[in-house]
């Protein structure tokens, strides 16, 4: 709690801080207990002490069956053992207490697992229920088996009649409780150490270890139970033999993620497993050679088998645990880094950015707007934004900052005059133009501000940030283009009329007889007047074009019939008189001009007459200046199915290089 601090507008503790850090999607933890991948390769799955287990399994399943049908079994106990039937109750009962501390673990597991469950990797969260499921499981096979030894009197028992000693009892319901137990206890200390590891592979790599172990344990039955003293021998052997192939390819999985984070802790539990194995194994040995009576060999397995394992399930509560403290200990440190890293963003992003809370006062203002607008961020943090922005653009901040806080499902404090339920917002929405006068001496800023919520998993720690572009530069542009285009088209209307008396003295000139000796000038001066005529009509408009395009207006379409047969007409008329530079003819006397549009019939086209004629002429004249002999021809060709009229001026000429043909369309460029 003491490490509160103001971020993005929002007042925010460490444990808000954390439990946003959760929330999020994007912080993703790396386990670091699987150091080998998820993907193992044959030999992994199956090493040399998998494949011991592996010929220890198929040995002995072959030798058991031939000694059980060759010497058989001896003879069921005829005596009643009212003192094992009677520690086998009281079994009942400490199984029943470990169940439910097993369950408390469980619970303990799941109450983190509802808080980081859907942060946490899928394959651990497996690994975590599989671990409660075959928990509890053993659990409730103890107390099936306890109960069927203690309510039907012990169940099957047989005699061990080579017992040193005399006989004693052995009881079936206690064997196959082991033979399902160890295994069980097998798969849950292997798992700890194959967490990276999906559930096919765990179970390949456990399936030799697993088989092995029931099957050493109902060797140990036939060891007790076989009449023959040979047998009884050799199935000792090949019991303890089984028990230690099994442990050593446990062992072998420990070394092999020998560098995980937890090692430790998953090794103290697998070594507390081995040790209780070789105590189980002690007492029956022990009871084998009379070190220890009946009684007190039955009362320990009774006891033992109550509390035991549930120290292993303490240490692997543990290990889970401390898992789970690793990754909220990594999501701590991320999210504080992730608030630092936001904090720097903000403040050296070259954008404006500020953060408002929900009655629209300033909490943070970055470094841009303090270049921007050169007022400091400890001058408008607190003030009320309306109270910075100039007068037009107040109203519409307003609205905006109402909309925003309405969406985030409070109630506004902006304006509470303006700001009803029966009128909505005339400017709804999150995206808002605002102009901030700044400090003395600097100019207006005007902002494109974009405002997002921004809220908590609490309500109160909500608040309001603001994204958003500087436009002063781009709206002083748009003045100086608006300007422009005013002088542009004020200018084209003014030149106009002079142009237009130009042309009507050149042309008075031309039929009077006065103007007869200077006819050609006059005719290239009228022509002369006539193309800064059309020219001037392009920038006028030009101008039009604009202003219709700022007011939104669509640009308007020609309506006028365009003949190109008449404008091939008018160019071929021109291109006659033309000079070029020299004054000298544009038409060299080489060079014929053929006009192949002459009395052909060509559909009329809506257009601009002008433009379609200084397009053609331009052509041409092109055409004719790059022309040293033979021929300009202007032709047409009609598709009446595509309804196109196409028009072609093709010339004689030297061409145009590939490099010249890339160049020739840029502004300013022309071949040479």
């Amino acid at each position: 709690a003491a490490l509160t601090r103001n971020h993005g507008g929002l007042s925010v503790d460490s444990s808000s801080r954390f439990r946003a850090a959760m929330a999020a999607p994007t912080p993703q933890i790396t386990w670091k207990a699987a150091t080998r991948g998820a993907s193992h390769t044959k030999e992994d799955l199956c090493p040399w002490t998998a494949a011991a287990c592996i010929v220890y399994y198929v040995v002995v399943l072959m030798v058991t069956p031939l000694t059980l049908r060759g010497t058989g079994i001896s003879p069921a106990w005829g005596q009643p053992r009212t003192e094992d039937v009677w520690h086998a109750k009281v079994a009942i009962l400490l199984v029943l207490s470990a169940l439910i501390t097993e369950t408390c673990f469980m619970a303990s597991s799941a109450t983190n697992a509802r808080y980081l469950g859907f942060n946490i990797p899928g394959r651990l969260q497996r690994h975590r229920c599989g671990d409660s499921t075959l928990t509890m499981s053993e659990y409730f096979l103890k107390v099936l088996a306890a109960a069927y030894m203690g309510f039907w009197e012990g169940g099957i028992t047989h005699t061990d009649i080579l017992a040193v000693g005399g006989p004693r009892p052995v009881y079936l319901a206690r064997f196959f409780q082991w033979s399902v137990a160890v295994p069980i206890l097998i798969v849950i200390s292997n798992r700890t150490f194959l967490t990276a590891c999906s559930a096919r592979e765990v179970a390949i790599r456990c399936a030799p270890g697993v088989s092995a172990a029931c099957l050493y344990c109902w060797v140990a039955w036939v060891m007790e139970v076989t009449p023959s003293l040979s047998i009884r021998w050799l199935m000792l052997v090949l019991s303890m033999l089984g028990a230690v192939i099994v442990s050593a390819d446990q062992l072998h999985i420990a070394y092999t993620h020998r560098d995980d984070e937890l090692f430790s802790w998953k090794m103290t539990m697998l070594c507390y497993q081995l040790a209780s194995f070789v105590f189980y194994a002690g007492i029956f040995l022990c009871g084998r050679f009379d070190v220890v009576n009946s009684l007190t060999e039955q009362c320990l397995y009774a006891y033992c088998d109550a509390s035991v394992k549930v120290f292993q399930g303490a240490i692997l509560a543990m290990i889970r645990n401390r898992q789970d403290l690793c990754a909220m200990s990594s999501w701590w440190v991320q999210a504080l880094s992730a608030a630092k890293d936001l904090d720097n963003v903000i403040q050296r992003a070259r954008v404006p950015i500020f953060a408002l809370d929900l009655d629209g006062r300033i909490l943070e203002w970055n470094e841009n707007l303090v270049k921007l607008t050169g007022l400091e961020s400890d001058d408008v943090r607190g003030r009320a934004l309306v109270d910075i922005v100039s007068e037009d653009t107040r109203e519409g901040i307003k609205h905006c900052l109402e909309s925003v806080v309405a969406s985030c499902g409070h109630s506004s404090a902006l304006d509470p005059e303006t700001s009803t339920a029966d009128s909505p917002p005339a400017h709804a929405g999150n995206f808002v133009e605002v102009v901030i006068a700044g400090a003395p001496g600097r100019r207006r800023r005007q902002l494109a501000m974009t405002l997002v919520p921004k809220s908590m998993q609490e309500e109160e720690d909500a608040g309001i940030v603001a994204i958003g572009q500087d436009l002063t530069e781009f709206a002083e542009f748009k003045i100086v283009q608006e300007r422009k285009s005013a002088l542009m088209g004020m200018l084209s209307h003014e030149i106009r009329s002079p142009l237009h008396g130009v042309l009507g003295l050149t042309g008075a000139l031309l039929e009077s007889q006065a103007g007869k000796p200077i006819k050609r000038q006059l005719g290239m001066v009228k022509g002369c007047t006539a193309r800064l005529l059309d020219l001037v009509a392009n920038i006028m408009d030009l101008a039009q074009h604009e202003k219709r395009a700022r007011d939104g207006k669509p640009a308007q379409r020609p309506k006028t019939s365009v003949n190109f047969a008449a404008i091939a007409d008018e160019v071929a008329t021109m291109t006659h008189m033309a000079v070029d530079k020299m004054n000298k003819p544009l038409l060299k006397a080489s060079v014929r001009f053929v006009n192949k549009l002459e009395g052909e019939k060509t559909p009329l086209v809506r257009g601009d007459p002008q433009k379609c004629t200084q397009l053609i002429y331009n052509l041409v004249t092109n055409a004719c200046k790059f022309t040293e002999r033979g021929a300009v021809t202007v032709s047409a060709r009609h598709d009446e199915e595509r309804k196109r009229l196409e028009i072609e001026v093709a010339d004689t000429g030297k061409g145009i290089s590939k490099e010249g043909q890339k160049r020739i369309f840029q502004a300013f460029e022309q071949e040479q």
